[in-house]
């Protein structure tokens, strides 16, 4: 459908987009769309975005929750994107019934997430928040910590951070097992499990879905190593 020579209104609510949407004003007012930029804290609740449901024709959104209810109160909306990549927090089948495409920016953070779970890994092997509050007490001592290149690093999802988390543990000499639910290529891939068994660290980077959500339990944790590591950069619900 072509919509020329109309005039539109878009919800911005992703609060990484907030701060810099001057820097996109020109694109905004060339597609003639009008912004609306809520206050926000973190993410909008159902509540909060029925405010606005009537009157917008797309949003821009965080992790807000854009339920069936809002959907269905929103009778102009004309597509849903996502600053980020999980959409977990969209009923996404509410909005394929109403024909309302939902988007998302693959990529957007995968370097720095990847930065982030290494940077995690760092300060565990070589116990470097510890030792730095320790000095500052004027402790001084010695620790036998692990080298990178004597660990393993177990990554559960090998999309675009899962495989920018592999790219960076390499680079530091560490073995990789890795999981996912379907073939990767280049990547060999080993049963859960066995990546918990014997990984000294865990990185979780899948996303929030129904064969992923509690994938991580009381049991699943009770096979990993007692001085084991995990991290979780993706979804609490994992």
């Amino acid at each position: 459908m072509i919509y020329k020579n109309m005039k539109f209104k878009v919800l911005v609510s992703a609060p990484a987009l907030q701060p810099i949407l001057e820097e996109y004003r020109e694109i905004f007012n060339s597609h003639q769309i009008e912004t609306i930029v809520p206050p926000l804290k973190e993410n909008l609740s159902e509540e909060e975005l029925l405010e606005y449901a009537k009157d917008i024709d797309g949003i821009i959104c965080g992790n807000d929750e854009i339920t069936a209810r809002v959907i269905s109160s929103a009778p102009r909306l004309k597509v849903i994107s996502k600053w980020g990549t999980g959409t977990d927090s969209i009923d996404k089948e509410a909005a394929a019934r109403r024909g309302i495409p939902v988007k998302n920016t693959p990529n957007a953070f995968t370097e720095p997430v990847a930065d982030t779970v290494l940077s995690f890994i760092l300060c565990f092997a070589r116990d470097t928040i510890n030792l730095n509050e320790k000095v500052r007490r004027g402790i001084w001592g010695r620790k036998l910590n692990p080298s990178l290149n004597e660990c393993t690093l177990g990554v559960v999802g090998v999309g675009n951070i899962g495989r920018a988390v592999i790219k960076r543990a390499k680079a530091f000499g560490m073995k990789i097992l890795a999981n996912d639910i379907k073939e990767i290529p280049g990547h060999d891939l080993v049963p859960l499990e066995q990546l918990l068994k014997e990984s000294d660290f865990v990185s979780l980077n899948c996303d929030l879905n129904p064969t992923s959500r509690y994938l991580i339990n009381k049991e699943k944790i009770a096979l990993m190593k007692p001085p084991a590591y995990l991290i979780n950069t993706a979804r609490g619900p994992i």
